[in-house]
C-alpha cells in the first residue's frame, strides 16, 4: 500500500484499536515515511523526442558539454525539510511563516567535466526574458569564465540549456551565435527532461546543505552566501561523477523507451 497511512495499513490487516504512536513505532522497523516523487508529465510525443535526443547524442564526448540551469532558493526552503526528531521534554524550535518562502534568489550555474562554472546570482527583481538573459550571460558567464578559455576549447565545447522561452528564442539563439556558440555547439534539449540534466543533482546537493536541519535565512544576501559556500564544498570528483553519468542516462532513457529515468 504505497503512501498509505498507518491506520489504513493496520485496518487492511484487520487490526483495530491500536494507538497511532504504537502503530508508527511498529512500522518504523519495516518502513519509512516518504513523499510521492514528482515527475514531469511525459506524453507519447515527449517520450519519442527523448528517445531521438538520446540516439542523437549517444556517441557524444560528454566531457566537452557544459550543462547549465537556473535554480531559485528561498529564505525558508521546502516545508517538508523542516522536520526532525527531538528528545522528550524538549520543545520544537520556532519556524517563521512567510509568504512565498520569504522571497528568494535566482541562481545560474554550469558544470563541465570536473569543473563548476559559477554560481552566478541574477540581480534581484530581474525577470529573465531573452534580452535580460543574454545580458546576464554577458556579465557573468562570458566575462568571468568563457573568455579565459582557449580557442580550441571554445570550438569543441557544447552548450546545454533547457527549453525556457528566454533560452530558445530567436533573439537568444542569434546572440549566442554571435558570441561563438553556434548551432553546432548548442545542444538541442527534449521537453520535460530535468532527469537528463546532471546539474539538477548539483542543485539537490546544494539545497540539502543550505537547508539542513530546517535552516531559514533572514535576508537574500545570507541565503546567497550559503549557496556560494555550499557550491565551494562540492569537489571536482563529485562533479565528474555527475557529468560521467550521462552515458548511463542515455542508455536508461532508451531502455525505458523515453520514460522517466529517476536520476
Amino acid at each position: 500500500m504505497p503512501l498509505a497511512t498507518s491506520l489504513a495499513i493496520f485496518q487492511s490487516c484487520n487490526i483495530t484499536g491500536v494507538p497511532k504512536s504504537t502503530r508508527c513505532a511498529i512500522l518504523r522497523d519495516m518502513a519509512k515515511v516518504r513523499k510521492a516523487e514528482r515527475r514531469p508529465p511525459l506524453n507519447k510525443t515527449h517520450k519519442l523526442k527523448r528517445q531521438d535526443w538520446a540516439k542523437k547524442y549517444l556517441k557524444t564526448d560528454f566531457s566537452k558539454v557544459l550543462w547549465t540551469d537556473e535554480m531559485r532558493v528561498s529564505l525558508d526552503g521546502p516545508d517538508g525539510w523542516a522536520r526532525g526528531w527531538i528528545g522528550k521534554g524538549q520543545r520544537a524550535p520556532v519556524r517563521l511563516r512567510r509568504q512565498q518562502g520569504g522571497g528568494g534568489v535566482l541562481v545560474w550555474a554550469g558544470i563541465i567535466k570536473d569543473e563548476l562554472v559559477g554560481p552566478f546570482r541574477v540581480e534581484d527583481g530581474v525577470k529573465l526574458n531573452s534580452q535580460s538573459y543574454c545580458q546576464f550571460l554577458e556579465d557573468t558567464f562570458f566575462k568571468q569564465w568563457y573568455r579565459k578559455k582557449s580557442a580550441s576549447f571554445k570550438k569543441n565545447m557544447i552548450f546545454m540549456q533547457d527549453n525556457a522561452p528566454s533560452h530558445v528564442s530567436k533573439y537568444s539563439t542569434a546572440w549566442l551565435a554571435r558570441k561563438g556558440i553556434k548551432e553546432g555547439n548548442l545542444m538541442t534539449w527534449p521537453p520535460c527532461s530535468p532527469d537528463l540534466n546532471p546539474i539538477e543533482n548539483l542543485w539537490s546537493i546544494i539545497k540539502c546543505e543550505i537547508y539542513k536541519e530546517g535552516k531559514q535565512y533572514t535576508s537574500l544576501n545570507s541565503v546567497w552566501e550559503a549557496v556560494v559556500a555550499a557550491a565551494r564544498n562540492v569537489d571536482g570528483e563529485q562533479i565528474k561523477t555527475l557529468t560521467e553519468s550521462m552515458d548511463g542516462r542515455l542508455l536508461s532513457v532508451l531502455a525505458k523507451k523515453g520514460g522517466y529515468i529517476g536520476h
